[in-house]
């Protein structure tokens, strides 16, 4: 069973990409590098004495890619619904793997979670697996997990799936 899930995985990330070259062999992007994506996370959050640990957030990033070293800063605003309601700012940057369909990612989360005001929380660290529609459009799932930079904080692992779209 293991084997045939690896297989299938292996072979959807090189049917991606496949999926993100041309006729000519040339690979395809958008004309400006700008990009806007959107995902949800849920997860949990470890290591707290008290408090709600469960996580769920909106995230709404955008960013510019340059497409020959496959480097994308971002800047992304994360509406958290649990624990409880929140505003996340999180500037980043997203790397993406030669030739195949993976892009890790390295964010500093600014919060207003447990506590007054906006302040730092989280080193993110994550990974996603692309699944490029067309050009312009791009499907994601990934995994991030972070190390807490405030006292409130706990270690959050987030399963995040979205979308990106290319300008």
């Amino acid at each position: 069973m293991r084997a045939s899930l690896l297989l299938t995985l292996s072979s959807l990330a090189c049917f991606a990409g496949e999926a993100r070259a041309d006729p000519a062999g040339q690979a395809t992007s958008a004309p400006s590098g700008l990009t806007l994506a959107a995902s949800l996370g849920a997860g949990g959050e470890m290591g707290l004495e008290h408090g709600k640990t469960g996580l769920l957030e909106l995230e709404l990033a955008g960013g510019w890619e340059h497409a020959a070293s496959r480097l994308r800063p971002e800047l992304a605003i994360a509406l958290g619904v649990a624990p409880e309601s929140s505003l996340a700012v999180r500037p980043g940057l997203r790397a993406g793997l030669a030739d195949v369909p993976i892009w890790l990612r390295a964010a500093l989360d600014f919060s207003t979670a447990r506590a007054s005001g906006l302040h730092a929380r989280w080193l993110l660290f994550g990974a996603s697996w692309e699944l490029q529609v067309t050009t312009s459009l791009a499907f994601d799932l990934g995994l991030e997990f972070g190390v807490p930079l405030a006292s409130s904080a706990g270690v959050p692992i987030l399963l995040r799936g979205g979308g990106t779209f290319r300008l």
